[in-house]
């Protein structure tokens, strides 16, 4: 697992950590800083753990686009670089906390051979337009099969998946992924709003044999994903069973039981 950190979520940084040493015991967690007085600041911050590990980012970050994107893309890579054992790495945002262990590499591993991403309609008109289509335009565009097919399988990008699972991302399609989209020389490209797991996930749909899973049932609102809009959802639970993520924002009664990380902790 690894996570990106920033100055100002240092504290989240803190609780996220406990509770991944209270519950994990098996499974590596990275985290990426900007800078080593900002990694310095944290460590004092925090009890040493064997499973733990810090990344401070190499590349030119550019604070002023609130670089998260960019720390995920080179932590990954770091990782797997530099660990020829890892087959999967999970990305989450420090607003998320462990709740309990699970068999994470099994799960991890259903997942990524169940090749499917669930997704529903939204109405927001900075995720259809930042999120998707001035993103796509940003990497993908002209590429020769995925300009018809995007904007077929994600209705002009308003069937959105972002925080519908745990992110994911495998070395059997990382580097590929980062050579079909010409990261490295544009990596300049990316914005706050460029989320990086929406272009690895149009890449896994257009080119590796992936399906994207309409949400049967889920309203069309302008406030996010279907788990971020839970209460929102009349038939929420049902579907959440079906689909089976890894997280949840608010848990209830009757969830399945691989249920290990709650989402946006302090929203």
């Amino acid at each position: 697992m690894m996570a990106p950190l920033y100055r100002r979520d240092l504290n989240l940084g803190v609780a996220f950590v406990k509770a991944y040493q209270e519950h994990i015991n098996n499974n590596p967690l990275y985290l990426v800083f900007s800078d080593e007085d900002e990694m310095t600041d944290f460590t004092d911050m925090v009890e040493a753990h064997p499973n733990v590990y810090y990344l401070v980012c190499t590349e030119q970050l550019d604070e002023a686009k609130k670089p998260i994107s960019q720390k995920k893309i080179w932590g990954v890579r770091e990782i797997f670089n530099n660990d020829v054992a890892i087959e999967n790495v999970m990305v989450v945002d420090i607003d998320s906390l462990v709740t309990k262990g699970i068999d994470i590499d099994t799960e991890v591993a259903n997942r990524v051979n169940n090749r499917k991403i669930w997704a529903s309609e939204s109405s927001n008109d900075s995720i259809i337009n930042k999120v998707g289509n001035d993103a796509y335009s940003r990497f993908f565009d002209g590429k020769p099969n995925s300009n018809s097919q995007i904007m077929e399988l994600t209705n002009g990008f308003r069937k959105y998946f972002w925080f519908n699972e745990i992110p994911i991302y495998q070395r059997q399609y990382f580097e590929s992924w980062l050579t079909y989209i010409d990261y490295d020389n544009k990596k300049d490209r990316l914005l706050y709003t460029t989320f990086d797991y929406m272009l690895y996930a149009w890449y896994l749909l257009t080119e590796c044999g992936w399906e994207l899973k309409d949400i049967e049932g889920a309203v069309t609102t302008d406030q996010g994903s279907f788990l971020e809009t839970q209460t929102l959802q009349p038939n929420f639970e049902e579907r959440f069973n079906e689909m089976a993520p890894l997280w949840i924002k608010k848990p209830f009664e009757g969830m399945h039981d691989n249920v290990f990380m709650q989402l946006h902790v302090n929203r």
